[in-house]
């Protein structure tokens, strides 16, 4: 193997998104390291063996394989961007996951299939469309519920619309390495002519150039959609505000009895991809006997998702000791939940900011998430803290409800 043929297959090999090289008849040639880890768990709950993608795509995308199966030998794409939902066991309970493919042919007996997890934008959406029909349900016999509701409808499909743009823009960033080893390629093209022939090497350099054209369009979809998307966030917190304070002598009507273990398994579901991403180790402690708690379940899901979202954010993706701990006990008549990592922590003076509106360790934060925590465990009379022995010591972050 050359230089040039090298470098193609390092690239492949630990690019971001699952890539599999497979032939008419679903052999598969060559699979990468992400593509791997992501079919591991349909490998092992469907009981799949063998080197054949076919079976794994009719577990978790029929329509995939069909049109691969039914597509003609002319190269070219066969599918751009299809996302697909199954079912998997995930810690003895079946959880939803949802892969976004892609299907090029570059020539009859060589077709690249791409996918990736895409479960925690989805669920997310799915989240907050549900967080929207239950606020439409508990705030019908109100008649400004009605206008409140409609515009947090509108601002949500927005919402949906660009997240989904700028997740395939970033599926494909990096222009100006793309620019260069097309224009490699095309330098070596005569030699790659010698090695794998004339018609592979002409469909890889046209492959090439055309992945870098489409990223340059990227590009400039990915700043529009930036600042659209800053503009209905901000759009949906004022919203949200007004509906809270309508809502502060109502809130009786949201709560219900509700079950703090399911709320974690649930929020660890819709996670899963980014923890699985980033090999962060999670163990989790929740007695097999927790008392329910009187709560707005969706409100106490945004809480947990934050912490722990802030978490898996706060450890470096190339540190050593990459571990979140989540436990829940009863300590003298208060459910006490702590959620400890290794990231990077911070000193007292930011500890003292943390939960004020508008501060923020993040480049790109809003420093509303932990102000929006801090008055939803208020409201249901339970407190919480965020400590950290200094940088590059982790943070415990501490939520009681009174039982």
């Amino acid at each position: 193997m050359n230089r040039a043929d090298r470098k193609l297959a390092m690239i492949m090999k630990h690019a971001s998104t699952g890539l599999a090289e497979i032939n008419r008849g679903g052999k598969i040639n060559f699979l990468n390291l992400k593509g791997e880890a992501l079919l591991k768990p349909v490998l092992i709950t469907n009981n799949i063996k063998g080197n054949n993608f076919f079976p794994i795509l009719d577990s978790i995308a029929p329509a995939v394989a069909e049109k691969i199966k039914n597509s003609s030998d002319e190269a070219g794409n066969i599918l751009t961007d299809e996302l697909h939902s199954f079912s998997l066991t995930f810690g003895g309970e079946r959880v939803e996951r949802h892969f976004n493919f892609s299907v090029t042919k570059i020539f009859t007996d060589c077709i690249i299939v791409g996918f990736d997890d895409v479960t925690e934008n989805r669920l997310k959406e799915i989240a907050i469309i549900q967080l929207v029909a239950d606020k439409a349900v508990a705030q019908g016999k109100y008649e400004i519920a009605s206008n409140v509701l409609h515009d947090i409808g509108n601002a949500v499909v927005g919402f949906g619309s660009y997240i989904n743009r700028i997740q395939r823009s970033l599926d494909h960033n990096n222009p100006e390495t793309l620019q260069k080893l097309t224009g490699f390629f095309a330098m070596q093209q005569p030699v790659l002519t010698t090695v794998i022939g004339e018609v592979k090497a002409g469909a890889v350099v046209n492959m090439l150039k055309g992945i870098t054209e489409s990223q340059k369009k990227n590009q400039a979809e990915i700043s529009k959609s930036i600042a659209e998307q800053l503009n209905i966030i901000n759009h949906i917190q004022e919203i949200l505000n007004i509906q809270r304070q309508y809502l502060s002598s109502h809130s009786a009507l949201e709560r219900k009895l509700t079950n703090l273990r399911a709320v974690i398994n649930d929020c660890m579901s819709m996670l899963y991809a980014s923890i699985e991403k980033r090999e962060i180790s999670v163990s989790i402690n929740i007695p097999d006997r927790l008392p329910d708690i009187k709560a707005d379940r969706t409100r106490l899901m945004q809480v947990i998702l934050n912490i722990l979202k802030n978490s898996i954010e706060a450890i470096d993706i190339n540190a050593e000791e990459k571990c979140i701990s989540l436990n829940v006990k009863m300590i003298d008549g208060f459910l006490n939940v702590k959620v400890q990592d290794t990231g990077h922590g911070f000193d007292e003076v930011t500890g003292r900011q943390l939960f004020i509106r508008g501060f923020t360790t993040k480049a790109s934060g809003t420093g509303l998430g932990l102000n929006n925590c801090k008055a939803i465990i208020e409201s249901h009379e339970g407190t919480i803290e965020i400590n950290s022995d200094g940088f590059g010591k982790g943070a415990v972050t501490t939520i009681e409800f009174k039982i």
